[in-house]
């Protein structure tokens, strides 16, 4: 089929929900689904996906698109990479030019030597004599072979030449090889393997591609304890997790994941029932990775080592965490120990009872702020005060920040009134002289910034521009809504071009035997002047009512935006051309009192409390039109509301969410799903993993 068939089959096999859905926590809301939106931050979900119609789109960024455009905008591919690999998720024959086959040919030769070499890893752990130690090593951690073959294990040769062979014999030439950072030049020419003698840790994506390894060394001489792959075209260490590929779809279910330091770490929570666990790559945490899980979850509860670089690791990454989507909290397990011990001296159920007891990222850093300057007397309470203001300072949020405040008073009180509000006192005067510092460098906008005036000023017409959301909304899911707007209403009375656009292609649509066909009329839309992304968030938006609204219910909404629509645009031509004192035969008004009549009148309208039958409303209409009738107009003009005052309003969603939908109540403690029955995971599986009889 030609490329353009391919394109609609594409569409008509692939859910769009089920797409994002791997990659996005989405939940139901209404016909449609709601999620945290994966291209900026955000905390209050205002990503929608409407599969029916096979679009999406964020109100925060603004965002939006169809399956292509996610896939292109979340894997950074162009779009005959997203459409080649969606071809393939849906069984499309797809036809492609010679440049595509080529660099895609590239790409799957680099996956291929990947998974060459982790088939050869695996090889050498379960086959290779000279892997014994190696196999050795492994018994004594415990793992079971289920878990080895889950995680794919294997081993790098203490030799300078195994994979780069290895490969060769499978057509992988050394280019690809160096390219896959499996590899590399040697001094005096020819190449080596980069892994040696080391325990082989396979990392692999969310789609189950080998992108890279993580190796840990076997010679107790080798400084080098653990190292990674290089970064390469498939491998970007910042973005990437340990682990995610087996702990997704727990971590979904959960609602939260777990991160741990090792990869041993990650096997031995794993084996224990805790399948949640994830791992880092041996680098300081990225708001990347955070990214990247909070797409899956809702809480992400980091386990630290406890000796004194574990706690440092929390400390540093305070700015991180508090940017993160997701709720972070935070367990530092007793000193000298890491998960893998704790998790096998106490078990599943112990490693639960201390995730019970975990502390926000902020409350950790005052507990050590304070615990430093506990015994210090006055001269301690100072400097513990002025040590917590720098954390507190990285929360933004004022009311958080605030609780934060109120708590460290408490904890550094210990029960002794006088102390608490001593600690309450001085935490508050240092953090209103450093924020007013802030604020004295350019961080607040004022009543002469730009900015600030700009909102002011456009603040009027916020509920008009919500109400012509709802609507058109409405009209795009709703055929007889859409013909009864189409009727009723003229471009000219939108408050913003693009929607007067696109009430004008709804008008050509129903004169037209097609019907409604929304999807149609959207993509059709002009991209110039953000038409079409327009339309993307009206097919998007939830529209007012509820399902089992009936017709008459839903029209009686309809018209009443329509009144404020034609109410708002007859208000406003009213004093659009003209403005003077009051003459002859009308009633004595200056034009400063007229034009506040006009403000308030405009205000009402938009607002939905005034109509076009309130009395201040007609008196209003009533003296414009005597006044232009005696004086044959006004002296100046009135200064004409721009349909561009409003244009952030309507990338808000189209309707006020509850609480309970935003953050819907979950237990304390999410329920982790074990794979491993038994309550003693490490008696699960018997016999040697390695042993004989093992294929």
């Amino acid at each position: 089929m030609d490329r353009d068939d391919a394109k609609e089959e594409i569409r008509a096999r692939v859910d769009l929900a089920e797409l994002i859905g791997q990659t996005v926590r989405l939940t139901k809301s209404g016909q449609r689904f709601r999620g945290l939106c994966p291209f900026h931050d955000e905390k209050t979900p205002s990503f929608y996906v409407d599969p029916a119609r096979g679009f999406w789109h964020c109100f925060g960024c603004g965002a939006g698109g169809d399956l292509y455009g996610f896939l292109m905008q979340q894997e950074n591919v162009d779009f005959p990479e997203a459409m080649r690999r969606l071809a393939e998720r849906a069984g499309v024959t797809l036809e492609t030019t010679p440049q595509a086959t080529r660099a895609r040919g590239r790409r799957e030769m680099l996956e291929r030597a990947n998974q060459l070499a982790r088939d050869r890893f695996i090889h050498n752990l379960f086959k290779h004599p000279a892997a014994e130690h190696a196999r050795q090593y492994v018994r004594a951690r415990g793992f079971t072979k289920q878990t080895i073959t889950e995680f794919g294990l294997g081993f790098a040769l203490d030799e300078w030449d195994d994979i780069g062979p290895a490969l060769a014999r499978e057509g992988i030439n050394t280019e690809l090889a160096r390219e896959a950072g499996l590899v590399r030049q040697g001094e005096r020419g020819g190449h080596y393997d980069v892994f040696r003698n080391r325990l082989m840790f396979p990392i692999v994506d969310v789609n189950d591609r080998v992108i890279g390894f993580g190796g840990r060394t076997l010679d107790p001489e080798n400084p080098a304890k653990y190292v990674n792959s290089e970064e390469t075209p498939l491998f970007r260490k910042g973005r990437s997790l340990y682990g995610l590929n087996v702990a997704r779809k727990p971590i979904s279910d959960a609602g939260q994941a777990l991160i741990v330091e090792g990869y041993t770490d990650v096997l031995s929570l794993h084996q224990a029932g805790v399948t949640t666990a994830v791992a880092g790559l041996g680098t300081a945490l990225t708001p990347e990775q955070l990214q990247l899980l909070s797409r899956y979850c809702d809480e992400i509860v980091f386990i630290y080592d406890g000796d004194k670089a574990g706690a440092q690791a929390a400390l540093r990454n305070l700015e991180v965490l508090e940017s993160a989507k997701a709720r972070v909290s935070l367990v530092v397990l007793p000193e000298g120990i890491d998960p893998d011990d704790f998790v096998r001296s106490h078990g599943r159920e112990g490693l639960d009872g201390l995730i019970a007891d975990r502390l926000s990222p902020v409350d950790y850093q005052i507990n050590m702020v304070f615990a430093r300057h506990a015994e210090d007397g006055a001269d301690g309470r100072a400097q513990a005060a002025s040590e917590a203001v720098e954390v507190l300072l990285n929360v933004q949020d004022p009311t958080r920040r605030e609780d934060y405040l109120a708590r460290a008073s408490d904890r550094w009180g210990r029960s002794n009134p006088g102390r608490t509000e001593a600690m309450q006192r001085v935490l508050r005067m240092e953090l209103r002289r450093r924020l007013a510092e802030q604020r004295g460098r350019g961080a607040a906008a004022g009543a002469r910034d730009p900015g600030f005036i700009s909102k002011t000023l456009t603040d009027g017409s916020r509920g008009l521009m919500r109400a012509e959301t709802e609507l058109l909304s409405l009209a795009l899911d709703n055929e007889p809504i859409a013909r009864l707007v189409a009727r009723a209403l003229q471009p000219a009375d939108l408050v913003t071009t693009a929607d007067a656009a696109i009430v004008e292609a709804l008008c050509e649509r129903l004169a037209s035997d097609e019907g409604l066909d929304a999807r149609g009329l959207v993509a059709g839309l002009p991209e110039e002047g953000g038409v079409r992304e327009r339309g993307v968030e009206l097919l998007v938006a939830e529209t007012p009512g509820s399902a089992e609204s009936s017709m008459e219910e839903l029209e009686e909404l309809a018209q009443a935006a329509i009144c404020r629509l034609q109410a708002s645009r007859a208000a406003a031509g009213q004093g659009m051309r003209y403005q003077t004192t009051a003459t002859s035969g009308a009633e004595a008004i200056s034009p400063e009192e007229f034009a506040e009549m006009r403000r308030q009148v405009l205000e009402g309208i938009s607002a939905g409390t005034m109509t076009q039958e309130d009395p201040a409303y007609r008196k209003y209409c009533e003296l414009a039109a005597l006044l232009k009738s005696t004086t044959g107009g006004y002296a100046q003009d009135f200064v004409k509301v721009e349909a561009e005052e409003d244009t952030g309003e309507g990338k808000q969603p189209p309707r006020s969410v509850t609480a309970a939908e935003v953050a819907p109540p979950r237990a304390e403690t999410p329920s982790v799903p074990a794979t491993v029955p038994e309550a003693e995971a490490w008696a699960a599986e018997e016999g040697d993993p390695f042993g004989a009889n093992d294929e």
